[in-house]
């Protein structure tokens, strides 16, 4: 009698031996699962949360061959490459194929040699011709990837995706399987429909990105804001997104003078040179590619380091979507949002062809991605709450806003009350220009004819700048003080009901201005590249790269299709000495290790004896053994706390008095235990509390916070565990 062997062992048995991979990511082996089972499923992962995978790994535990609707033609190639290098048979069927390559598909169909086959929506309403050729290949289960394309309330409508409601007309017995990185619950339900989804186990990811640090900042020479981003990655691939396809050019243009290796990307290219330059930056040919949002979709290039918006996005979606391509490999990618200018009036001339009702949608949108722009809260936060999610505490280092990189104008309400008077005595009929001029007091015509320079509010601001002026009244429409309103086609400001209370005094904004650029959005990076390439030989890292380089130039294949920069790094830490233990590499399957496995370790071997390191290191040793340091000086924010720390107030009272985040105060705190050499923990930790974490320290002298934590099997939480650790460290000196 045959032995069942249950799911979950069956997918961690190809998840090794495919692809080299341990564990499961966030709600994979649920969605796994369902595949297996039978049963429909809608499953939502934001980019890098590892779609693919939810149907690639059930497909190599079921007979038959598995099929998957993509609309990314540019990216099937890649996958299928990547899965053909992982040992597992695949194909495709779409119009860069020639008559000749697509009869020897066929025939691999007929004769059931596949296990996926990735199709063009546009294939399947072909004259039915495909659904006869599918009826002969054992189909296990359909996939539908980028399903969002089929729900007009998403934003990448395509008409072809409603035309798959044929494939469940044709295999009725099927499994049906739907993925998106981004839906909300109303495109959620549309797919389902539109699919025909039978009862659809539905699952919904962290849209959470704690690998990424995102900052929004005015622009402000806004090429030379580009390359300080661009200078910290010298040899990192990146993307930077433009609004209009002439910014492209210009951009690229910059860059290129610079000295970086860049390309465009835009619909208006012709389509040999946009491919040309995709397959470069793919292939690291090119180290940046500069892009409208006509660029992306296609791209499945996990070693990304970082994005950059030289505008506003039109979404919060595409937003997260753009972003979201940085550091799909998990390690730390920077998103730099430079807006402000023109950009709320060029995307509206984009708009102003649409039909009233998609007009007024599109431009709700924008607002909502403005306000985001101008917000104060945790930029993490912010964006998973936008999809119905929250974050049980903010990032701590990973936005400019909990890393202290913003500045709160002490005078927020004043300032606020100001503005808002002078919206109320303009009697709410002007916009926002025109408001900062006026409290500019700049003598413009239209003032003087309006007599508004004799408003008691005129010059309130003149000692301030118009463009701060102008950044504040959008903080105080981002955070609800104030509304924008159309106006016959002119958007003029009126005061909301929260205004009104802060008019009467009854309630405050948050008003920021920007710290000097040259040392904004400087420090996560740098923190960021110790966490993860701790205890790597950098030398060894990149003698890998080079050899990566040599084989992907060899198969013609992008270089992340032989091996990511995370399973490089994992090499270059662990030192490994024979085919047993280079298995053990994150990223590491079968199929590669004999393939690449001698070559590699020749390197690694060689490295090591130069060297006079050891082979085989144990990391999870190594990287208990140091505690990330935060090499950074405090902030001035944090330096302006101090004066409260001194009066032995709470970290809560404090945070509401500094209008921050309550981990950022935190953060402040140990600056100041450090700063100031403070011993004692008792402001902050109870008694009972500081005795048994002091007399574990005495016992066990440990090297990293995360040991006390273990220790104490995390009933004691981090922020108690580092104040105990700060002062005793102090009184240990």
């Amino acid at each position: 009698m045959n032995q069942v062997i249950p799911i979950e062992a069956q997918l961690s048995d190809v998840l090794k031996r495919y692809w080299g991979y341990e564990s499961f990511h966030d709600l994979q082996l649920l969605a796994m699962t369902a595949v297996l089972e039978d049963r429909d499923s809608l499953v939502v992962l934001p980019t890098g949360g590892g779609k693919s995978l939810c149907y690639q790994a059930p497909a190599m535990c079921r007979d038959g061959m598995a099929v998957v609707v993509s609309p990314l033609i540019s990216l099937m190639k890649d996958q299928v490459d990547a899965l053909t290098a992982n040992g597992i048979s695949a194909a495709y069927i779409n119009s860069t194929l020639s008559d000749a390559e697509k009869w020897n598909v066929a025939d691999r169909i007929k004769s059931h040699e596949l296990k996926l086959l990735y199709l063009a929506p546009e294939r399947i309403g072909g004259g039915g011709r495909v659904l006869d050729l599918l009826e002969q290949g054992n189909v296990s289960f359909f996939a539908i990837d980028e399903a969002h394309c089929i729900s007009q309330w998403g934003h990448d409508f395509r008409p072809h995706y409603r035309e798959l409601k044929l494939l469940r007309d044709r295999f009725p017995d099927a499994g049906f399987h739907a993925y998106t990185a981004t839906a909300t619950e109303r495109v959620r339900d549309d797919i389902a429909q539109q699919l025909g989804l039978h009862e659809p186990e539905t699952l919904v990811g962290n849209f959470d990105r704690p690998n990424l640090y995102y900052r929004a900042a005015k622009k402000d020479n806004v090429i030379g804001q580009v390359k300080k981003v661009v200078d910290r990655h010298p040899q990192g691939s990146g993307i930077i997104y433009c609004i209009s396809r002439k910014e492209v050019e210009k951009v690229t243009a910059q860059i290129r003078e610079i000295g970086y290796k860049a390309a465009a990307y835009h619909a208006g290219m012709p389509d040999v040179d946009r491919a040309g330059n995709q397959e470069a930056f793919i292939k690291d040919k090119i180290q940046i590619i500069v892009a409208t949002v006509a660029f992306g979709m296609g791209i499945d290039k996990p070693d990304v380091r970082f994005v950059i918006h030289t505008g506003v996005p039109k979404t919060m979606e595409n937003y997260q979507q753009e972003t979201g391509r940085a550091g799909r490999d998990g390690l730390e990618s920077e998103c730099h949002l430079f807006y402000g200018g023109n950009d709320a009036r060029i995307w509206k001339m984009i708009f102003s062809d649409q039909p009233d009702a998609v007009r007024k949608i599109s431009l709700d949108s924008l607002q909502t991605m403005i306000d985001f722009c101008h917000s104060v809260d945790c930029r993490h936060r912010s964006l998973v709450k936008h999809f119905g999610q929250e974050l049980e505490k903010d990032c701590e280092t990973a936005c400019d806003v909990c890393a202290g990189s913003i500045e709160i104008v002490k005078d927020s309400q004043k300032i606020g009350q100001m503005i808002l008077s002078s919206v109320y005595r303009q009697q709410e009929r002007y916009g926002v220009t025109y408001t900062a001029r006026v409290l500019k007091g700049m003598q413009d015509e239209r003032i003087v004819s309006n007599q508004h320079d004799e408003l008691s509010t005129f010059g309130l601001l003149k000692e301030k700048t118009l463009k701060a002026i102008q950044d504040w009244i959008g903080q105080l429409v981002g955070q609800g003080f104030l509304l924008q309103v159309d106006d016959d086609g002119f958007s003029i400001l009126k005061i909301s009901e929260t205004g009104k209370q802060l008019l009467k005094g009854e309630a405050s904004p948050k008003l920021i201005a920007p710290v000097k650029e040259d040392s904004s959005g400087t420090s996560r990076s740098k923190a960021s590249k110790t966490r993860s390439m701790e205890g790597v030989e950098v030398e060894l890292f990149e003698a890998l790269r080079v050899l990566r380089t040599a084989k992907a130039l060899e198969k013609n294949v992008p270089p992340y299709v032989v091996f990511g920069d995370a399973a490089l790094i994992d090499m270059a830490r662990r030192f490994p000495s024979s085919e047993a233990k280079f298995l053990e590499v994150q990223g590491v399957g079968q199929k590669k290790c004999e393939e690449y496995s001698e070559d590699f370790l020749a390197i690694i071997r060689t490295y090591c004896e130069e060297k006079g390191l050891p082979l085989d290191v144990d990391v999870d040793a190594i990287l208990a053994q140091s505690e990330p340091v935060e090499a950074r000086d405090p902030s001035a924010n944090s330096i302006q706390s101090f004066d409260l720390f001194e009066q032995g107030l709470s970290i809560e009272v404090i945070a509401k008095k500094i209008g921050r985040a309550k981990s950022t105060t935190e953060g402040y705190l140990t600056d100041y235990i450090r700063s100031r050499k403070i011993t004692d923990p008792s402001p902050w930790v109870d008694a009972s509390l500081i005795t048994q974490v002091q007399e574990v320290i005495e016992e066990i002298r440990p090297t990293r916070l995360k040991l006390l934590f273990l220790h104490f099997e995390g009933n004691i939480d981090y922020t108690t565990l580092r104040i105990v650790s700060e002062c005793y460290r102090n009184r240990d000196q």
